[in-house]
């Protein structure tokens, strides 16, 4: 629940720091101030090409996919509904790699709280381009794809793992934000910096990113994804929900009912049987 308010929580707080500065710059802050920790925290035991994958999937192929669809047409708002339809490939990809099976109580939540995720992207869902549709997807795949190493690593340092993997995305995300955003001209993207934006990246990298990671890598390793995965359909929640408190924006009566059958799902899947 921790995890998912504070990924939800980047919503209200990123929209302050885009309305000044580009995505691909913003998101290149937020895995750069999170790369910094490297100072500090040491390496986990983990080989490289892990840490590189991790990174590439969650960092670059997530993020890079999400905002390529964005700039093809998909509307931010859909964008950060579909990206976390990753919940439902993070628990196919796990019943296949790690033989997981499900029970019908777990595809009864996960259905439930996937039918409240619909509604949200259905109340959502402005004209897109196909092929944008289409990233956003990858996009997902990529973010599950992601949660299955962190899955694989076993009992190791997550807090480690969190940090050194934001090592592999500054690089590719400056190098996409200079071609994409701003003609080459770091002048320009470096013009767009304010107190604001910098706070806002210091959230993403230090909560959203490396303590938020953190929390859902451990619970990754120690419970199955059926139970650990269906509680990233809380971060739309959350965001929405704060977005109504801190930004004054307004929730339709789907958006409600979509939230409530999460909540319901997840409230299932919870469920202990009475002994």
């Amino acid at each position: 629940m921790l995890a998912a308010f504070l990924w939800g929580a980047t919503f209200p707080v990123s929209a302050v720091a885009l309305a000044e500065t580009p995505p691909f710059f913003f998101t290149f802050l937020r895995f750069l101030m999170a790369a910094a920790f490297v100072f500090f925290i040491p390496r986990p035991d983990v080989p490289w090409r892990i840490l590189i994958g991790i990174g590439l999937f969650l960092g670059i192929g997530q993020y890079g996919l999400m905002f390529v669809a964005m700039t093809l047409g998909v509307p931010a708002g859909l964008a950060s509904l579909l990206i976390h339809t990753q919940a439902l490939f993070t628990i196919a990809l796990a019943a296949v790699i790690f033989s997981e099976g499900l029970t019908v109580k777990q595809v009864l939540a996960i259905g439930t709280a996937g039918l409240g995720l619909f509604m949200l992207i259905l109340d959502r869902s402005e004209s897109a381009a196909l092929v944008g549709l289409g990233l956003m997807l990858a996009a997902a795949t990529c973010g599950a794809a992601g949660n299955i190493l962190l899955k694989g690593l076993g009992q190791v340092d997550m807090l480690g793992v969190a940090v050194w993997m934001s090592v592999v995305s500054p690089l590719p995300l400056l190098a996409l934000s200079l071609v994409l955003e701003a003609d080459g001209s770091i002048a320009t993207l470096t013009a767009t910096l304010s107190w604001r934006v910098l706070a806002a990246a210091l959230y993403s990298a230090v909560l959203a990113t490396v303590f938020a990671y953190a929390i859902w890598g451990r619970l990754f390793v120690t419970y199955a994804a059926a139970r650990v995965a269906p509680f990233f359909l809380l971060v739309p929640v959350f965001g929405m929900s704060l977005s109504v408190w801190l930004l004054g924006e307004r929730l339709s009566g789907m958006q409600v009912f979509g939230a409530a059958l999460i909540f319901g799902g997840l409230a299932l899947s919870l469920r202990q049987p009475k002994t």
